[in-house]
């Protein structure tokens, strides 16, 4: 169970930080009850969202309704805007166990993960985006990880023929793929055109051109990508 509540002190005593908060609604007695001596608290930075990040959201929502519904007028948009905000919203609250999420009292670190999460769902879904060097420029990273892990060029976002490119620390020249730790490695997913022209630029000529960045991935993500193999 998630609930809000707002710090209203912090003590000191016995070299311990006593915490006393205030929740925004009265907690029910039955559920005081049964709540256990340990929980977990999740501090926010307190910075309101910028309006960048407010437009990203938005673009991102607008986008990923016209790829569902397609043209309509403009009020049968806003309604469907509207549905895909709450789904997208109830979608990412359940992936943090949260009973809720408001776009419009989100911080800068929520706003963050939001948009995060929005790009992810956009990549994986295979949806056609419009705007996608401003979504790339937010967090290039993170736009080739999701890339990475769904299987899409990071360029282009074809599917077809996209192989996983050693931007550095690289395979080959004599190294043995099976005994090289691939955990050193930076990776980014490439179509086949692109990653032959990645190999004849070289990694720093090849991502000052297409603006890319390449990432480091998690013993449990090469695995699941068969990158060790």
């Amino acid at each position: 169970m998630t609930t809000f509540a707002k710090i209203r002190d912090v003590r000191e005593k016995g070299g311990r930080q006593l915490v006393i908060v205030e929740f925004d609604e009265p907690m029910p007695k039955y559920q005081l009850e049964k709540m256990s001596p340990e929980i977990e608290i999740q501090l926010h930075d307190g910075r309101r969202k910028s309006p960048g990040q407010n437009k990203l959201i938005h673009a991102l929502l607008n986008e990923i309704t016209v790829a569902y519904v397609g043209s309509s007028t403009s009020i049968q948009r806003k309604i469907d805007l509207e549905y895909t905000k709450s789904t997208m919203k109830a979608m990412f609250a359940d992936e943090l166990g949260r009973n809720s999420f408001s776009v419009g009292k989100a911080n800068m670190t929520e706003a963050t993960d939001f948009i995060e999460y929005l790009i992810n769902f956009c990549i994986r879904e295979g949806i056609e985006l419009k705007n996608s060097d401003m979504y790339k420029d937010y967090n290039l990273q993170h736009w080739s990880f999701c890339c990475l892990i769904h299987g899409k060029c990071a360029i282009s976002g074809v599917k077809q023929g996209v192989e996983k490119h050693h931007a550095k620390n690289l395979v080959g020249m004599g190294r043995n793929r099976r005994n090289l730790d691939h955990l050193d490695s930076y990776f980014i997913s490439l179509s086949a055109v692109y990653h032959e022209e990645a190999h004849k630029l070289g990694w720093t000529d090849f991502s000052k051109k297409y603006h890319v960045e390449c990432v480091k991935l998690s013993a449990e993500w090469i695995k699941k990508l068969g990158i060790s193999k």
